[in-house]
């Protein structure tokens, strides 16, 4: 079973207007939710952990434990490709 703890900062919606942080924001986090539900749906053998952790603009992603076999597969999916 993999658990997702996600703690990444997002900017608020706009209440005016399109600002383009805000949307730039808004688009990472759709992104975002997407690949959770991905890793979530994965089967593993393990216990797993992962903390996101940072800005919409910069994220840490942090599998315990760290020498699981899935741990690089899950940080490839959820690396920001920005």
């Amino acid at each position: 079973m993999i658990e997702v703890i996600n703690k990444v900062i997002f900017l608020p919606k706009s209440g005016a207007g399109i600002n383009k942080e805000n949307q730039i924001s808004a688009n990472v986090q759709g992104k975002l939710k997407k690949m959770i539900t991905k890793v979530k749906k994965l089967n593993t053998s393990t216990e797993l952990k992962v903390t996101l952790t940072g800005s919409y603009k910069d994220y840490k992603i942090e599998v315990e434990p760290k020498d699981a076999k899935e741990a690089s597969k899950i940080i490839g999916m959820l690396k920001s490709r920005n």
